[in-house]
């Protein structure tokens, strides 16, 4: 009885899965009434060749490669991995040029390229495994901008110690 206890939460957990996936795959066959379209105000495009624009065209790039993954489509995520390593490569890539900030670059550029060799090989697990790793060195080095910017900033923000000395000299009335 113990061992039979022991598969009912994974045996559950598959049943579930399975229903989901049937669900998810049924056309809707309910039918809908057209909604009176109301004007929806546009976002604010993005400059063109802006920082910006250029990390929505490299999150574009990571959903080709997530999409691939799911349907197992080897071109789709190898497109995507080379969409990444060339993106890594332009000039407006380099926020900053410290040795860190590269190292995560030559990090990022490596895992997009395991990505892509092995979708292209047809492992798709070590694919999405490879793929874990580009979304960490991403992660990684966005976490390294965002610390530096703020380090940056604050070095700005506060006088500089000399210049306090000099400024409390000034005011001291002479003897």
């Amino acid at each position: 009885m113990q061992a039979l206890n022991k598969w009912w939460i994974p045996a559950g957990l598959v049943a579930s899965l399975a229903c989901v996936v049937a669900v998810a795959q049924k056309p809707d066959t309910r039918k809908t009434e057209p909604v009176a379209e109301t004007p929806v105000e546009k976002p604010k495009a993005a400059k063109p060749y802006s920082l910006e624009s250029f990390m929505r065209k490299k999150l574009d790039a990571s959903s080709k490669i997530l999409e691939g993954l799911c349907q197992e489509d080897a071109a789709l995520v190898k497109a995507g991995a080379e969409e990444l390593s060339a993106m890594s490569r332009v000039e407006i890539w380099n926020v900053m040029l410290d040795a860190e900030y590269r190292q995560h670059s030559i990090e990022f550029r490596d895992n997009a390229a395991r990505v892509a060799e092995a979708a292209e090989a047809g492992q798709f697990d070590k694919a999405a495994l490879r793929w874990f790793d580009v979304t960490m060195s991403c992660l990684d080095c966005h976490d390294h901008v965002r610390k530096e910017r703020a380090a940056r900033k604050t070095e700005a923000s506060e006088p500089d110690a000399n210049e306090e000395k000099s400024q409390s000299e000034k005011s001291k009335p002479d003897k």
